[in-house]
């Protein structure tokens, strides 16, 4: 290639790729040395162009206009149109941002295709818009700045009158359609006698071409990813490629396939970072970088009112901020402390304290303290220019210790290339004339973040490229997976401007326009992708979900094969899948015995769990693993049944049911609320999750399902003596210490106990009180080893203490007195009697306790809804249970 030439692309990736192939010729050719292409995309040479013209003096302007970016035409045309809405109405329902891009888009047609609206096609809302880009052109002649469609017209302009040394040989290379101002280009080139030509990207020759009909879209997924597997194994150097005009909605999918099949070791952290031998054209937002997120996340940490505690929980856990390493362990025990204590926002300065206090009970926190005190003492109350809140928010973070203790891999040194280009970003906010404050600041550049896409340049040279449909290759490949070709698809959708008139539109046959036009335009892709590989592989949907999928029209002359198709498989899938025959099968459902004198804690829940799932008994209560607590707003649902308890207890105390029935209104309202008071109290200054006025609200809460509960209990009649509330015992079930803790124990007039626990959430399920294994054991264990002699037990009850649902469910020696087939509950029909249900009772929980002794810890239920709470589930590995399940059943049909 000459060294007076250039080429022009539309992406910087086809650049990229382009040279990168001219370097691959010259190496296959055996050369040592040559000249490296001139390549370039078309708004960089425009760019460079006209600044080499303005510093030889070709282009005679003393005030150069300013050219908004992308963001900054944006944020321009938001505020004209938030302005012009605030007389509305109905101004604060309008979706800004979408109208901005809306106008951006119908201003650029109106400019770069010169289209002119005569005033009797003009509706309202192109009425409407038509003000607002009088309003934003008088915002961009104030400021001295021209939109990228017309300084674009500008730079054309300027080429048009000689300015700028130009090349002799110009090629495009990837436009698969010229827009008017790009054909502007060419002919001014040709006019400056610039040899002008076409860079060929595509062979001569139209591929091998099949279509294929799959189940789903999730078929087409797996099947592309064996295909691109299987063309690999027959050829090492293929080049081969996987196309879909819905690249983003299936970029992740695709990418876990990849890994799945060719870097099962992926999953592992130390080996996620591995170079890969695919890359994809679409990048994602930098934003999503975790690198990024965290110093986004650490930005509003110093400089928003209130901090969400989830949003502080992954901060904690990142490692991409202050003593990341030695503190760690330190920072996780301290996640879990604050998931307990703190609500779910608190500002800077409580979680500063929080962290001093921790730090007196023990916890090593010295370099988180000291970087975020650090970072509070760096201004960020003033209003200040982006320039210079460019500079401010750089210095927090480097106070905070971002990006860590850890030395970066490439990736993160590239995603922080592109958190530098972010900040430059924020400071040409300046051309906008604006003051902004820290929160402002930081807004603006987590918008900025989310519209910068991050594209990591791939170390290896990629065997499978993974491109949208719109995207070009920059030389022919060998194989080519085109997927999604169904009529609602491909071709795509028209999509009017909804600013201008659609028959403007029509007539000028703008981009989105009509279905003729995208008609056009699908067909001119596709002739290209025909020419851009050997073998072609065209894919369609049969179903969504439960509606019926066509192919697309331009596959009406496509073969098809009517084949059964290898889909790839998950690494899940591959593991549980057979051929492990090598392997050695051990039943290890047995964990060590339970000690003589050995403590396992977790009282009645304890058996509860073992009954349940003995796996769960084991993980949870012997291993004391347990979930975080997740934060609510103001107190959850535990917490909430805790402070019911509280008030009964408080009520009961040196009370019997007598006290209640004589008690007047007012006296009685007086107790109530003397036990709520009390018990509220008492919950404030051991916990700081919930404000003031949530426990006002919480106060009258308690007083009103309370109270109504203790009505109900008192319209039923029933007379009783109070034994004891929230009693504890400790008893001795085969060996194994449990610790009974009874909400109520109360004495009938006939001398019997009945034992009383309430609930506030959903009815348990009694049922199993009349099987071998127990999952409700709490009550039965109470009537069972509580007292001396079981004779002295009479009944057992949850008191469901619920809005306009407050009853007594259980058992008691009343409900032998009724004929044996008219017995309610079901289950007591299979006991001749009471005594006989209890010595049932004393058995099948002995056999638990027993079978927890011996060390059993096999993942066993009968009904996955039993382990609702179970805090471990992931530990029981369900869903890969499951899936080997399915796989066995495969196997046997």
């Amino acid at each position: 290639m000459s060294a007076n030439s250039i080429i022009l692309c539309p992406s910087a990736r086809l650049a990229r790729s382009i040279q990168s192939d001219i370097a691959q010729q010259q190496i296959h050719a055996g050369k040592l040395q040559w000249h490296s292409p001139n390549v370039q995309t078309l708004a960089q040479w425009l760019e460079k162009t006209i600044e080499e013209g303005l510093l030889t003096g070709t282009i005679d302007e003393q005030s150069p206009p300013y050219a908004l970016s992308a963001f900054n035409e944006q944020l321009l045309w938001e505020e004209v149109i938030g302005l012009s809405l605030q007389k509305n109405a109905f101004g604060e329902l309008f979706d800004i941002s979408g109208l901005a891009s809306a106008a951006i888009e119908a201003n650029r047609y109106l400019i770069a295709w010169n289209l002119h609206v005569p005033r009797e096609q003009q509706a309202e809302e192109t009425r409407q818009f038509m003000y607002w880009q009088r309003a934003f052109q008088q915002r961009c002649r104030e400021l001295g700045a021209l939109e990228s469609v017309r300084y674009m017209d500008w730079q054309l302009a300027q080429l048009a009158q000689g300015a700028g040394q130009l090349p002799a040989r110009i090629a495009f290379g990837g436009f698969d359609q010229t827009a008017p101002q790009e054909q502007c280009l060419r002919d001014i080139l040709v006019k400056r006698g610039v040899q002008v030509a076409e860079y060929a990207t595509t062979a001569s020759e139209p591929a091998h071409t099949l279509h294929i009909q799959l189940e789903n879209q999730e078929a087409e997924c797996r099947a592309a990813v064996a295909w691109a597997q299987q063309q690999l194994a027959e050829n090492p150097a293929a080049k081969l490629a996987i196309v879909t005009p819905r690249l983003s909605e299936v970029r992740n999918q695709l990418a876990d396939l990849l890994d799945d099949v060719f870097y099962p070791l992926s999953v592992r952290p130390g080996w996620a970072g591995i170079p890969r031998h695919y890359n994809f054209s679409l990048g994602t937002p930098l934003s999503q970088q975790a690198l990024i997120q965290a110093g986004l996340n650490l930005l509003r940490l110093v400089t928003v009112h209130q901090l969400q505690q989830a949003d502080i929980s992954v901060l904690l856990l990142s490692p991409f901020w202050s003593a990341s390493k030695h503190e760690a362990d330190a920072r996780a025990q301290f996640d879990a402390k604050m998931r307990e204590k703190l609500p779910m926002q608190f500002s800077l300065r409580r979680f500063v304290e929080f962290i001093q206090e921790q730090q007196q009970e023990g916890l090593s926190l010295e370099s988180l303290l000291a970087n975020i005190k650090a970072a509070q003492e760096i201004p960020s109350a003033r209003k200040l220019s982006a320039t210079q809140w460019a500079q401010t928010l750089d210095a927090i973070l480097e106070a905070l210790g971002w990006p860590g203790e850890r030395n970066i891999n490439s990736f993160e040194y590239q995603a922080l290339n592109a958190w530098q280009k972010a900040l430059q970003q924020l400071a040409r906010l300046d051309v906008l004339d604006k003051k902004l404050s820290a929160s402002e600041a930081v807004y603006y550049l987590q918008q900025i973040c989310t519209s910068q896409v991050f594209q990591a340049e791939t170390e290896l040279e990629p065997a499978i490229q993974i491109l949208g449909i719109m995207e070009g290759l920059s030389a022919p490949v060998d194989a080519l997976w085109c997927m999604h070709m169904n009529d609602h698809i491909w071709p795509p959708p028209a999509r009017p401007n909804p600013l201008l008139p659609s028959s403007i539109q029509r007539a000028a046959a703008l981009p989105n326009a009509d279905n003729n036009v995208q008609a056009v335009f699908a067909a001119t892709i596709q002739q290209r992708l025909l020419h851009s590989a050997r073998h072609i592989v065209f894919s369609s949907s049969r179903m969504d979900g439960e509606s019926q999928l066509r192919p697309s029209p331009l596959m009406q002359d496509i073969a098809v094969l009517d084949a059964e198709l290898t889909l790839a498989k998950t690494l899940a899938e591959q593991l549980s899948h057979g051929g492990h025959d090598a392997l050695e099968y051990v039943d290890d459902h047995l964990a060590p015995l339970v000690k003589e004198g050995e403590h396992v804690s977790g009282g009645t829940g304890l058996l509860k769990a073992q009954a349940a799932c003995p796996a769960w008994a084991f993980y949870q209560y012997r291993l004391g693993a347990k979930a975080l607590k997740t934060p609510t707003s103001g107190l959850d649902n535990m917490e909430r049944g805790s402070l019911v308890h509280g008030v009964l207890e408080q009520f009961w105390r040196k009370r019997h049911f007598a006290d209640l029935r004589d008690m007047s209104a007012d006296t009685f309202m007086a107790a109530l609320t003397k036990a709520v008071r009390n018990t509220l109290q008492a919950f404030a200054a051991e916990s700081s999750v919930a404000s003031a006025t949530v426990l006002e609200l919480e106060s009258e809460r308690l007083i009103k399902l309370v109270g109504d509960w203790l009505a109900y209990e008192k319209a039923r009649g029933v007379a009783f003596r109070i034994v004891d509330c929230e009693v504890g015992k400790k008893v001795h079930i085969c060996g194994i210490e449990v610790t009974l803790k009874i909400d109520r124990v109360h004495q009938l007039d006939n001398g019997g106990l009945e034992f009383i626990d309430y609930k506030t959430g959903q009815m348990p399920k009694i049922k199993s009180w009349g099987e071998d294994r127990i999952i409700e054991p709490q009550l039965p264990i109470y009537a069972t080893f509580y007292a001396d002699e079981t004779a002295q037990v009479a009944g057992i009850h949850f008191g469901m203490v619920k809005t306009a649902e407050h009853t007594f469910a259980g058992v008691s020696v009343e409900n032998f007195e009724a004929e044996a087939n008219k017995r309610k509950p079901a289950f007591t029909q299979n006991f001749t009697d009471w005594p006989q249900l209890l010595k049932h009772w004393k058995s099948a929980i002995e056999s638990i306790a027993l079978e927890l002794r011996e060390g059993e810890a096999a993942v066993h239920f009968s009904d996955e809804s039993e382990l609702m709470y179970c805090e471990v589930k992931p530990l029981l590995r369900l869903p890969e249970r499951k899936l080997q399940f399915e796989q066995f059943q495969e196997a046997e049909q």
